[in-house]
């Protein structure tokens, strides 16, 4: 009996086993893994060939914009202002009034002065009677009677104080020494000003420069005349253009050159009207250096592995990613110049290379969005 009912046991088992290996909804693991790996889709990416061209070498720095014509105008004698018929931000042209001091005294002076000289003349020309002279005429006695006759009279200290009042009345008017904007205006109408006293500053705005530092390995390769791309922080889609104008020839103790830009007149006379500058402004500043016959790329194309750049590069005859080690000579912000590993013309993806590894099935993006057949 216990016999029998073994043996049935061990045929239901065998039969179990039997329908189970031949069910067709169940694959083995390494059949499951082909039947999926089939169905993956290749990679999308976009690719650009690899061009011998000039590449530009950018060097990226922040610094201030400063006028190199930039005065501060102080009184050069004492007195309550009169007139003050400019403001901050006001644009006057040379010699035009910024304020007028009181002059009344001196006014009246000049006036006692001039009845003076009127005295002193009347007496000169009655001692030139009197030496045998012309009524008037100077020259008709000799040059040793006449600096006697002068000094007789008081004609000539009548006349030197006459100029020192004319020179005492022009300082109450002060005037712009050059064309330029009126800044920091530290005086109002009535005040009392000393001598040497500011009363503003004054900018010329087509003399703005852009001052900043690099670091010595960066500097040593920036020459005087190199062109310059220069934007405000503030409005970072405002772009100047300007060149290497100084490089003071010092490192600093943080390592550090200073190098002054000229802007262009034209970018200057144009942002005045529309963008105006201020004196002061934080600026970004690019230095583009021009290096002919590199093989430059998108600085996209360029990923790491394992700390090493790489360049994957796509065969259209295969549609597979190959993997390459490259060596950069330069790079920007946009490109970088392969010094060694590709070769003009080889197609480098750029886009959809993050996660592509070597023999990696790809499918090209054609500008319009379409992708190539394989």
């Amino acid at each position: 009996m216990f016999r029998h009912v073994f043996q049935i046991a061990i045929s239901c088992l065998i039969a179990c086993t039997l329908f189970s290996c031949s069910s067709p909804g169940i694959a083995p693991p390494d059949k499951v893994k082909a039947q999926s790996g089939s169905q993956k889709q290749p990679a999308p990416v976009r690719h650009t060939p690899a061009r011998t061209t000039t590449f530009h070498l950018r060097t990226f720095s922040t610094g201030t914009l400063a006028a190199t014509a930039r005065a501060e105008i102080k009184t050069a004698r004492s007195g309550q202002i009169q007139s003050l018929p400019v403001k901050e931000g006001t644009f006057i042209k040379k010699g035009q009034l910024l304020a007028r001091l009181d002059d009344t005294d001196i006014r009246l002076r000049l006036q006692q002065a001039r009845l003076r000289l009127e005295e002193a003349e009347f007496n000169k020309n009655d001692l030139l009677i009197m030496q045998g002279g012309t009524w008037g005429v100077d020259t008709s006695v000799n040059q040793t009677t006449l600096l006697s006759i002068h000094q007789q009279s008081g004609y000539k200290k009548a006349l030197q104080a006459i100029e020192q009042l004319e020179y005492e009345l022009s300082q109450t008017k002060i005037t712009a020494p050059f064309s330029g904007l009126v800044a920091e205006l530290k005086a109002h109408a009535h005040q009392y000003l000393h001598a040497g006293e500011t009363l503003c500053t004054l900018i010329d705005p087509l003399s703005y420069e852009a001052i900043f530092s690099l670091l010595e390995k960066e500097a040593v390769e920036v020459k005087t005349g190199q062109p310059v791309k220069i934007s405000p922080l503030a409005r970072p889609a405002q772009i100047l253009h300007g060149r290497v104008s100084s490089i003071n020839p010092v490192v600093d103790e943080h390592g550090l050159v200073r190098i002054h830009a000229s802007i262009a007149e034209k970018d200057l006379r144009q942002n005045r009207r529309h963008n105006p500058l201020l004196d002061g402004m934080n600026l970004k500043i690019t230095i583009e250096k021009a290096i002919p016959g590199q093989l430059v790329i998108p600085r996209s194309a360029v990923v790491l592995r394992s700390g090493k750049p790489v360049v994957f590069t796509y065969d259209a005859a295969s549609g597979l990613a190959k993997w390459n080690y490259v060596s950069l000579a330069h790079e920007n912000d946009s490109e970088v110049a392969i010094a060694e590993g590709l070769k003009a013309g080889d197609l480098v993806i750029y886009e959809g290379n993050l996660h592509l590894d070597h023999d990696a099935e790809v499918s090209a993006v054609v500008p319009g969005g379409e992708k190539t057949a394989n």
